[in-house]
C-alpha cells in the first residue's frame, strides 16, 4: 500500500504531539516559577542580613533600603509586562482554537469527498451497466443509508465509521461483480 506524503508541518506537529504552540499551562508554570524564585531569593538575602546583624550585635537593617525607588514607574512597568503576557496567552489560545477548527473542517471536507467518490462510482456503475443490480445488495444499501444519515447530523467519528463501512462494502461488491480473468 502506498502512503501519501504528509506536509512537513503536519509531520512536525505530529512528532511534537501538539499543534505547534506552547501550552498555556507551561507558560504559567514558567512565569510563576520565576516570580516565586525571585521572592524566595529576596527573602533569603534579607534573612541573612538580619541574622548577620543579630550575630554582630547591630540593629537589623530595614526590610527595604532607604533609597528613593520610583514605585509608580516600577508598578507601571510590571503592569505593562503582565498585560503583555496576558495578551500573548489570549492570542495563543485563540490561535490554537482557530487552528483546531480549521483542521476539523479539513478533515470533514476530506471525509465528505470520500463519501461523494463512492456515490459517484456507484452512479457511474449503475448508469454504465444497468444489468447489475447493485442496490439488491443488502449490506451495500444499509451502508449507503447509514453514511447518508450520519452525514447530516452525527458526530464526525460516527460519520467516519459509516464512510469506512460504505467504502468496504463498495469494494466488496465491486470485487464480487468484476469478471475474473484467469
Amino acid at each position: 500500500m502506498l502512503h501519501r506524503a504528509r506536509p512537513r508541518a503536519a509531520v512536525l506537529r505530529h512528532a511534537r504531539g501538539d499543534a505547534g504552540s506552547t501550552p498555556i499551562g507551561f507558560l504559567f508554570f514558567v512565569t510563576s516559577g520565576i516570580v516565586c524564585g525571585a521572592a524566595v531569593c529576596f527573602v533569603a538575602i534579607r534573612a541573612k542580613a538580619k541574622f548577620d546583624a543579630f550575630v554582630a550585635g547591630r540593629p537589623a537593617p530595614p526590610l527595604l533600603p532607604d533609597v528613593t525607588i520610583p514605585w509608580a514607574t516600577i508598578g507601571l512597568a510590571a503592569g505593562a509586562v503582565a498585560l503583555g503576557a496576558l495578551i500573548t496567552v489570549v492570542v495563543m489560545a485563540m490561535r490554537a482554537v482557530s487552528q483546531a477548527r480549521q483542521d476539523e473542517r479539513r478533515r470533514r471536507a476530506a471525509l465528505e469527498a470520500r463519501h461523494d467518490r463512492v456515490l459517484e462510482d456507484l452512479g457511474a456503475r449503475l448508469v454504465g451497466d444497468l444489468a447489475h443490480h447493485l442496490l439488491d445488495e443488502l449490506e451495500l444499501l444499509e451502508a449507503l443509508t447509514a453514511a447518508q444519515d450520519t452525514r447530516t447530523g452525527a458526530a464526525d467519528h460516527h460519520y467516519r465509521a459509516a464512510v469506512r463501512t460504505l467504502e468496504a462494502q463498495w469494494k466488496a461488491t465491486t470485487a464480487d461483480l468484476t469478471p475474473s480473468t484467469a
